[in-house]
């Protein structure tokens, strides 16, 4: 009796936290009030680099440009960036501090959606490199064994060329967080609920985050959880659908084993969209020219103006893009 007297209680009790929760923050109440834009790395780490190029700077006008591009087309929608400049975030000294400061930002702005914008980067030197490869043999004279047992021994030596490697490889991808990085996650979305100052440009101390170990706090970070979860895949799905419907070659979504600090740390929806290969010369190229800017912007724009419509449900403003209708 007493039994199922307290699982009746912790039944209700689950109704009660998930019903408000979805009439508060579900998905039918989602809407696109601030998106916070993140132009990836700074002084404090200017990530990769092309031929000519820092990652730190051409994610800078991207990022930029993405901004102006959503104030035209979601004039309702306000854009906060974690910088807009060629220093580090909230004049941080170290990357600890740069990253910190991001993820502060988009909390304390309680951003619905967090874009980082980042440019890839293969293993090897930019443009190309030189390798070797055996185009034949030769007789060599070489000594072998040790001591008393030492002697002279002819041998198939190889000979070796140099020759030329292209750093062919071009394409995009974009991240979302980890989701066995749930107890970070969770720490955000709490720093995120907890904090009310709206800021822009700059971000205050965060204030202390309402308490996990109660079970409604646990309840609502994991529901929060999944919802930003989903979010994310859906909107980081709609990016590269975006990118390859362009002629991009796109590698799709993924998750990275280590996590990614600025997407764990954000409480809300978040992706990190790598827009192409800095390492490769054409696409270096294609990344820093107005044109490529251009439709980088205009693909993330049909990606998000898609996104929009579908959780929010409502009506696009431009019209460049059809709601999602293959249920993904």
């Amino acid at each position: 009796m007493l039994r199922a007297l307290f699982c009746g209680i912790i039944s209700i009790f689950i109704l009660f936290v998930f019903s408000s929760f979805h009439n508060s923050y579900g998905p039918s109440a989602i809407k696109l009030r601030t998106i916070v834009i993140d132009p990836g790395h700074s002084p404090c780490d200017p990530g990769t680099h092309g031929l000519t190029s820092a990652e730190k700077d051409v994610t800078l006008d991207i990022s930029l440009k993405l901004g102006e591009a959503i104030k035209a087309h979601f004039p309702n929608t306000k854009v906060v960036y974690t910088r807009t400049t060629d220093a580090c975030v909230n004049n941080a000294t170290n990357l600890h501090d740069d990253l910190h400061g991001r993820a502060q930002i988009a909390n304390q702005a309680k951003g619905d959606l967090f874009i980082s914008i980042h440019c890839n980067a293969t293993p090897h030197p930019p443009g190309g490199y030189y390798e070797k490869r055996v185009i034949g043999h030769k007789k060599k004279l070489v000594y072998v064994g040790k001591g008393a047992k030492k002697h002279k021994k002819w041998i198939n030596a190889p000979i070796y060329e140099s020759y030329w490697v292209k750093n062919t490889r071009v394409g995009t991808e974009t991240y979302i967080w980890k989701a066995s990085k749930q107890e970070n996650k969770n720490d955000a979305i709490n720093e995120r609920e907890e904090s009310g100052e709206d800021v822009t440009d700059s971000a205050a101390v965060a204030e202390e985050a309402f308490d996990l170990s109660s079970p409604e706090g646990r309840m609502r970070a994991v529901l929060y959880e999944k919802k930003y979860f989903d979010n994310s895949a859906l909107f980081a799905t709609m990016v590269e659908e975006s990118f390859a419907a362009a002629g991009r070659q796109s590698y799709g979504v993924k998750q990275r084993d280590k996590g990614i600090q600025v997407l764990q740390a954000t409480g809300m929806p978040s992706v990190l969209i790598e827009t192409g290969f800095l390492t490769n010369k054409e696409e270096e190229e294609y990344l820093n020219s107005d044109k490529g800017q251009n439709e980088v912007v205009q693909n993330i724009i049909d990606a998000l103006e898609r996104y929009k419509n579908q959780v929010e449900g409502g009506t696009s403003t431009s019209g460049s893009a059809q709601p999602d209708t293959t249920g993904k």
